[in-house]
């Protein structure tokens, strides 16, 4: 569908009464909405997902045949069936056609309940082909059938390999409080600064991972077959009332996914510019390392022979008004074509050429008047053997206001010395002691020196870890634990078996309180608002365990993380052995696989 044509529809979209919807901010603007209403699913807004889904814990097949429209509900049946002579866990749902980017989602559903097995998720992802835009996950709800907690997930999938691989951005697991009907409001707000979540209106979660940008497909799922399943429960059904997304401006934020070329890293092919998609000769177009205007990378226009490329990103679904593009350029040789193209907005094709220069230049559209809610971008060239053109930050946005800064492309390479997980920086996260817990990844504080920083204020003493990475067996995870006598402790090993490096009467209850512990090679440290408290020479354990997630807040023991979801522990820690969930705040909490130093740690 043309941008112009998708402008049309979001027109008529307007036109649906608009009820329980609960934009954070006035300026939203309703730019889609599906309601439902017909007798079947709107082909020409969503494809069907189709296929197996297994993995660990995991072992579905979704069909279209699980899929229909009735009385104003998109309903996604879970069924226990033959299929092809074979027993299966059949499930569905829709993805959407179209591409979604900054704003406010919102989706009312009534998740099955009555059984286990069925996972139902409103969600965004992109989904590769040519566009590749398969960048980040958020999902909205991620909820397991009987279970009482939800999970608030942003996952990114493109960063350096190994090691140092980029970290779950966020993951919370919140308690689910559904109403009698089953019915809930679920909704999430993707800005420039990152994700917030909503239940019901109210602020459940928040993903601090700003100036990530892309747009995608949203999904709106029911998987059968995650964990155990009740069989004698289904067939059973997931219904979505609507899916709504509204829209607002960003000034000085650019709306170009991957438009600093910096996403693709080393994991994605740099034939294939994340976000981008491209036509003609399209060996001659490449992501390249190196000698950028901004970061790392760039694109590159260039072949051994005459080749004439595109590299071209839509944008559907923004506001109207008036944007302007930037771009920084350069080129050598005698191009016939080397130029920046601005179409499908609702006017006449707008160009700017690329001169022929070796530093990089700035080049600039002050004025591009979007009519029809989309645009198209692209880099066009046509040379012979040896021309070239390199560009980079290229950008589309609203301008910024005046003593506004244009925001900077985000990186996704992690760099020597940072924290591999930060959460809370900006807002401190509240714990009740319920249920509510964040998962973090395997490979934070891993290997032979590691450091977890956080400021706490706990509600009271009580036997607690804020912040844990322990397995189960074994001597090489850890663990920062609270002690009722108020005492805080660094605890090396497992559940199991463990030494904890101990500083009595650490904490009080109501007091705020910065906790670092240090591991380095044997050595042990503990910080109290960068004051060395507790220092242990000789140990023999090593944080190097990379099978167990870390968590911080509820530590019950009654859900853990199975691949990609979260189900009851099969095997929870017996009630005698449990801590109580941590209640309290927790802020500016920071990981690091490395060991940092007592300067570091006093300027903090």
């Amino acid at each position: 569908m043309t941008p112009l044509a998708i402008g049309i529809c979001a027109a008529a979209l307007l036109a649906v009464p608009l009820v329980r919807a609960t934009p954070p901010a006035p300026d939203y603007e309703l730019l889609f909405a599906d309601e439902f209403n017909g007798d079947r699913v709107n082909e020409r807004d969503w494809m069907f997902r189709t296929g197996p889904r297994t993995g660990t814990g995991i072992d579905g097949l979704n069909l279209a045949r699980n899929v229909r429209v009735v009385d104003g509900h998109l309903i996604v049946t879970a069924r226990h069936e033959v299929v092809e002579g074979k027993p299966a866990n059949t499930g569905g749902g829709v993805i959407s056609k179209h591409r979604f980017g900054y704003g406010y989602y919102e989706c009312r559903s009534r998740p099955f309940m009555a059984g286990r097995g069925v996972h139902t998720a409103f969600w965004q992802r992109g989904m590769g082909g040519p566009e590749n835009n398969s960048l980040f996950e958020i999902d909205s709800h991620e909820i397991d059938s009987t279970q009482k907690i939800a999970c608030n997930n942003l996952y990114v999938d493109v960063s350096t390999r190994g090691f140092m691989e980029l970290a779950w951005p966020h993951r919370a697991q919140v308690p689910l409080q559904l109403p009698p009907d089953g019915w809930w409001v679920d909704a999430y707000e993707y800005t420039p600064d990152g994700v917030v979540f909503y239940d019901h209106g109210k602020v459940v979660a928040r993903a601090e991972f700003p100036d990530l940008v892309a747009q995608q497909n949203v999904w709106l799922t029911a998987l059968n077959g995650v964990g155990k399943i009740d069989a004698d429960k289904q067939p059973g059904e997931s219904r979505f009332d609507y899916f709504r997304f509204y829209a607002r401006d960003y000034p000085g934020a650019n709306l170009l996914g991957n438009g600093g070329f910096e996403y693709n890293q080393d994991k994605v092919d740099l034939q294939r510019p994340v976000a981008w998609r491209e036509s003609g000769d399209e060996a001659a177009s490449r992501v390249v390392r190196g000698g950028a205007a901004h970061g790392d990378f760039k694109l590159r226009h260039s072949a051994e022979r005459a080749y004439a490329v595109t590299t071209a990103q839509t944008l559907q679904f923004i506001r109207n008004g008036d944007y302007e593009v930037r771009a920084r350029v350069r080129r050598g040789g005698a191009a016939k074509v080397a130029r920046l193209v601005v179409s499908d907005f609702g006017g006449e094709i707008l160009t700017v050429d690329v001169p022929v220069a070796e530093r990089w230049t700035n080049v600039r559209l002050p004025r591009v008047a979007v009519a029809n809610q989309g645009v198209t971008v692209a880099v066009v060239s046509e040379g012979g053997a040896g021309d070239w053109l390199e560009i980079d930050e290229v950008q589309f946005m609203k301008p910024p206001l005046p003593g506004q800064e244009v925001r900077p492309t985000r990186s996704l390479a992690w760099r020597e010395g940072d924290p591999l997980w930060t959460l809370a920086t900006r807002e401190v996260i509240s714990f009740s002691g319920d249920e509510k817990f964040y998962f973090f990844g395997r490979n934070c504080g891993l290997g032979e020196a590691m450091t977890v920083s956080f400021v706490m204020q706990p509600a009271k003493r009580a036997d607690t870890f804020p912040i844990t990475r322990l397995p189960k067996t074994g001597d090489a995870g850890w663990g920062v634990g609270l002690a009722a006598n108020g005492a805080v402790s660094f605890r090396l090993g497992s559940h199991a078996s463990h030494r904890d490096v101990v500083v009595p009467d650490g904490y009080r209850a109501g007091a705020t309180v910065r906790v670092t512990c240090v591991y380095d090679h044997g050595m042990a440290l503990v910080y109290l608002d960068g004051v060395l408290r507790q220092r242990v020479e000789g140990l023999t354990f090593s944080p190097t365990d990379a099978t167990a997630p870390g968590r911080l807040g509820a530590n019950s023991g009654l859900y853990d993380a199975v691949g990609d979801v979260t189900l009851t522990a099969a095997s929870p820690v017996p009630k005698s052995q449990r801590f109580q969930n941590y209640a309290g705040t927790l802020g500016d909490i920071r990981i690091y696989n490395r060991a940092l130093t007592a300067a570091e740690i006093a300027g903090r």
